[in-house]
């Protein structure tokens, strides 16, 4: 009887975090996939696992990850074996591009088709067969004969090479093939592999795939949602239950956010002197100087926007849409540490109540968005690699918290008689169309400031990306709580959940449309 082969996918990737497929070229493991390669190695030392030799490729990922998980098992010192017949696969031209962008502007079905199915290919990619075929050539002629000899091995590796030899050591045909998600840096023995591939749900994999890809769509869905069901079942939303509905969503979305992100290197890297900050420095003066000086309840509220930091969707919408991922997470977490303390110093020179905007403000902040994102990072250093997991197999909830957060925040603002407010043209039409113009301005406002701002600098496409949404989406959520409390501003809050909601669509639309330049025989065969 053999000894067991051992397989491990190495930590997770720069290129991971940020959605890129690197391929067969390096990139460095990240300070989770550190801490999930230690953790890989603790759970060697734990099970009692010996090894005679590892197997590791030729790129820096996996011979990282083994010198690491080894170390925390006392086996450094063991062989080790690289060869390139373990290297990830060659993505060719897909190679160090967003796998978001490639779906939104070449189709979900032509993405899927040409990366996981086995009779297609992008341009100069390594084939799904030639892979299977690679993996299969080294497990029959090199490490079953070694784990024969009586050799524990090791073998860590790529995820697709992972996946190939899963597909080999189940029987099951590369033709077959979906997207297994691995997670990172689980030690499998063969057998736990094959288990693993077995419970994999293809349907499952595909409404999430799907609900992250159409995102945009379908928070405009829960837009549009919230306003008929409103006008047909004509019930009053309780205020106290908005609110509470409200914090408990976007605590949600914050954890799953938060979840995903290393914000231990954002806050080694925090400068409040920043070239890139002094938009939003200038964006919070006008805004507290119309705060102050004019005495107007709309121009108040809608002053109050500006004075709100980065929604923390950000982060998502930057992956989404090619942005560079981490000039997003650190605007946005820098900004909500600061943006309490400018609205602090607006509400002390205005003649607002000061306790009844900041106090909510600040309750809201620290239920709805601190505590949640400080649970999900004791989460993320605690457990790194079910972490991982968790967050590839269920990062599509997060996005569903914001279609509810869509559909409850126009519910509750949209009034029973809103159709009857159009057809009898009153005095209160009026005021309603009135205040739709004001908010209208108040978010044209808030683009143009965006494209201004991300042109400020000549950095390249994906920085320019995290720039304009950034500066785009102000936390409508933070927001609309503080409309809530205020009387007579349900148009205003109605208003103002339309054109954020479906600006983030009129957002994506504008961002995929300049990605669409690159011609798709540069990605794909012409036959395709």
């Amino acid at each position: 009887m053999r000894e067991p082969i051992y397989f491990l996918r190495h930590g997770e990737t720069t290129a991971n975090e940020q959605n890129i497929l690197s391929g067969n070229i390096d990139v460095p493991l990240t300070e989770l996939g550190m801490q999930q390669a230690k953790e890989a190695g603790q759970i060697i030392r734990k099970e009692g696992i010996k090894f005679d030799e590892v197997h590791v490729s030729t790129l820096n990922r996996t011979k990282t990850t083994a010198v690491l998980a080894l170390r925390e098992c006392n086996q450094e010192d063991i062989p080790f074996i690289e060869d390139s017949r373990l290297v990830e696969r060659d993505f060719g031209a897909f190679t160090g591009h967003n796998k978001n962008i490639l779906k939104k502007t070449y189709g979900y079905n032509f993405y899927e088709k040409n990366l996981h199915s086995s009779s297609e290919r992008p341009v100069s990619a390594e084939g799904l067969i030639e892979l299977y075929e690679r993996v299969d050539r080294y497990y029959r002629h090199v490490l079953i004969p070694r784990a024969e000899s009586g050799k524990s091995i090791l073998v860590v590796c790529h995820k697709y090479v992972l996946e190939m030899f899963a597909l080999n050591i189940a029987r099951i045909s590369p033709e077959v093939y979906f997207d297994f998600r691995l997670p990172n840096a689980m030690p499998m023995s063969e057998e736990e592999l094959k288990t693993y591939i077995k419970k994999e749900s293809r349907i499952l994999k595909e409404i999430g795939d799907r609900i992250i890809y159409h995102s945009s769509w379908i928070i405009f869905a829960g837009l549009i949602l919230g306003f008929f069901a409103k006008i047909c079942l004509e019930i009053p939303l309780n205020h106290s239950v908005f609110l509470l509905s409200l914090c408990l969503l976007l605590a949600i979305s914050t954890f799953f956010v938060m979840l995903s992100l290393n914000t231990n290197r954002i806050v080694r890297s925090f400068r409040i002197v920043q070239r890139d900050l002094l938009p939003w420095y200038l964006k919070f003066i006008i805004a507290g100087c119309l705060f102050i000086l004019i005495e107007s309840d709309i121009i108040s509220i809608l002053a109050l926007l500006f004075l709100m930091p980065p929604a923390l969707t950000v982060p998502v919408l930057s992956s989404l849409w090619g942005g560079r991922l981490y000039p997003a997470i650190e605007k946005t977490i820098l900004l909500s540490c600061l943006a309490p303390f400018f609205m602090c110093g607006v509400l002390l020179f205005s003649a607002s109540s000061f306790g009844a905007l900041f106090i909510p403000f600040i309750t809201i902040l620290i239920t709805s968005m601190i505590l949640p994102a400080f649970l999900a990072q004791q989460i993320r250093m605690r457990k790194p690699i079910e972490t991982g997991k968790f967050v590839e197999h269920w990062r599509w909830l997060g996005v569903l918290a914001v279609v509810v957060l869509a559909f409850v925040g126009t519910y509750y603002f949209t009034q029973a008689d809103m159709i009857d407010l159009f057809l009898n043209r009153s005095k209160e039409t009026l005021i309603f169309i009135e205040q739709g113009i004001e908010v209208f301005i108040a978010f044209a406002f808030v683009k143009i400031f965006a494209l201004i701002a991300s042109r400020l600098d000549r950095k390249d496409r994906p920085y320019i990306t995290d720039l304009y949404v950034t500066h785009s989406t102000p936390n409508i959520f933070l927001w609309i709580s503080l409309i809530a409390l205020q009387p007579n501003m349900m148009f205003i809050g109605f208003w103002g959940c339309i054109f954020f909601f479906s600006g983030i669509l009129i957002d994506e639309l504008y961002l995929i449309s300049t990605y669409k330049t690159v011609p798709a025989t540069t990605l794909f065969p012409p036959d395709n």
